[in-house]
């Protein structure tokens, strides 16, 4: 049978909507201890989901000259430039300057919860088709190569393992993939971890 999530074109029913108030959507992730002060700074990502006959979702290698998270996968994204609408077209632009994707290819469909991520950002992850089959061009000051991983892999849960880790004296869930052919793991694989689940949810009776 034919996951609802595996239509792409259908997935804009699953998600929240573009227009969401940031502060209503949930958050998981990272948890700080109990009266720890915490005040993540605001990131968005795009998951880029390729519209070709089998559809891909393309993933980042960032830069090993970068000073945060050099040579991990990741998806395109970043913080806020003055005051453009967040977070969709903070995460638009920077899939346009990270990957080389026109804008107007870029269809963004809605919003997955809101993650924090121990090295102490939230992000919105923004779901999005880009149509036309573009080839990327990787900006090398971030970027070092790209790959893209089946749909249909994406959206299994089976594909992810769930890892317990000691910071301190704390205990932490961790998530990666577990069949991916870069590692995938942390806050990228956590979000597209929820996009499994979400479209799990949407199958069931």
């Amino acid at each position: 049978m034919t996951s609802r999530c595996g239509r792409v074109d259908d997935l804009a029913v699953y998600l929240h909507p573009l227009d969401s108030r940031l502060d209503e959507l949930p958050v998981n992730g990272y948890r700080p201890p109990s009266g720890s002060p915490w005040r993540p700074r605001p990131a968005a990502v795009l998951i880029p989901v390729m519209t070709r006959a089998q559809p891909e979702v393309l993933l980042t290698v960032r830069s090993r000259n970068l000073p945060h998270h050099a040579g991990q996968v990741s998806l395109p994204g970043g913080g806020r430039q003055g005051h453009e609408p967040f977070p969709v077209e903070t995460a638009v632009r920077e899939t346009a300057e990270e990957v080389g994707i026109a804008r107007s290819l870029i269809e963004p469909l809605g919003l997955l919860d809101q993650f924090d991520t121990i090295t102490g950002y939230r992000v919105t992850p923004v779901v999005a088709l880009v149509r036309g089959n573009p080839e990327p061009e990787p900006c090398p000051n971030e970027v070092e190569s790209v790959f893209t991983l089946p749909w249909s892999q994406v959206v299994r849960p089976a594909s992810y393992r769930r890892h317990q880790v000691m910071r301190g004296h704390h205990r932490y869930e961790l998530y990666s993939m577990a069949s991916a052919p870069r590692l995938v793991w942390g806050a990228t694989a956590a979000i597209l971890h929820q996009l499994a689940r979400l479209c799990a949810e949407a199958d069931e009776p």
